[in-house]
């Protein structure tokens, strides 16, 4: 098998792209995996210095099968970074494994993610394979180590070239607006808003549209039961959209499972969902802001 390349975006973080390189190179497979690293461009005058040692950072990885570096001479934000930065990977190897620099991993995590692309390759039904599962509670009595949801999850995550293909990524505001109930009720109350604010301009999410067109399309993602990444670096107040309180919780997978026991079909785990689905309720959002509000 031939291992998925990994594209990791980075900004003006040197430490914390040191710390996802290490986490990255003590998975196994890292030696054999091409690694794909871009770096957008500083907004002013007062970030180049960080954002020419994150080139430097970035160009001194080693410990996989190939590094690339690609610096932008201008910021284009980190959606369409991500967009032009998947795009160039996916267009020459059909598939890839996304990660942002704040993202740290656990041992299995390549293994996951490659066994997840090459089992589902042919399944159109898969939109994508996330690295991270929020705390979905007790699962003593699931037999699987996997389960499929909605909301493809945008820390650490793998899709294909024909799924990235199909998305929209201008969706109008009159379909937005004629879904908006239907896709609050799919993914979380705060779904509609988000895809409006980014239509508005109030953000540059590419997130909130490719799973705009995993519910347009009826699809679903793989999880694993736990989580194998940890996200909470990203929430300390530096980050572009991380807040500096979150409101998401997960449990860590021990990072020592290789072979992965998958559902026998492919169809929506509705416990699961149902308590995924919270996180996003509108108490809880509330809470979130407030939190983000003491802590800021």
């Amino acid at each position: 098998m031939s291992f998925a390349p990994i594209a990791l975006f980075a900004f003006n973080r040197p430490d914390l792209l040191k710390r996802t390189l290490e986490t990255l190179k003590a998975c196994p497979e890292a030696g054999e995996t091409p690694l794909h690293i871009f770096v957008d461009g500083a907004r002013n005058e007062a970030e180049k210095a960080k954002v020419s040692e994150v080139v430097r950072v970035a160009g001194e990885a080693e410990g996989f099968a190939s590094v690339e570096v690609t610096a932008s001479p201008v910021n284009k934000g980190l959606g369409q970074s991500i967009i032009d930065g998947v795009s160039e990977v996916i267009n020459r190897f059909g598939r890839a494994i996304v990660m942002e620099d704040d993202l740290s991993v656990m041992p299995n995590f390549l293994a996951f993610m490659n066994d997840g692309l090459e089992r589902y390759a042919s399944e159109a039904k898969v939109f994508s394979v996330c690295g991270y599962t929020l705390d979905i509670g007790r699962t003593e009595d699931y037999p699987f180590d996997t389960w499929f949801g909605r909301r493809s999850s945008s820390w650490g995550w793998a899709t294909w070239k024909d799924r990235w293909d199909s998305v929209d990524w201008d969706p109008s505001e009159k379909a937005i607006l004629e879904t908006r109930r239907a896709f609050n009720r799919w993914g979380g109350s705060d779904c509609s808003k988000m895809l409006l604010d980014w239509r508005h301009g109030a953000n540059k999410s590419w997130a909130i549209r490719f799973c705009y067109a995993e519910f347009r399309q009826g699809k679903l993602s793989l999880f694993p039961v736990r989580s194998l990444v940890d996200p909470d670096a990203g929430f300390n107040g530096e980050g572009t959209n991380c807040k500096p309180y979150n409101r998401f919780r997960f449990v860590p997978d021990d990072g020592s499972r290789r072979v992965f026991r998958h559902p026998e079909s492919i169809k929506e785990e509705t416990t699961f969902v149902r308590r995924t689905l919270r996180y996003h309720s509108i108490p809880k959002r509330i809470w979130s802001r407030i939190m983000y509000k003491v802590k800021r």
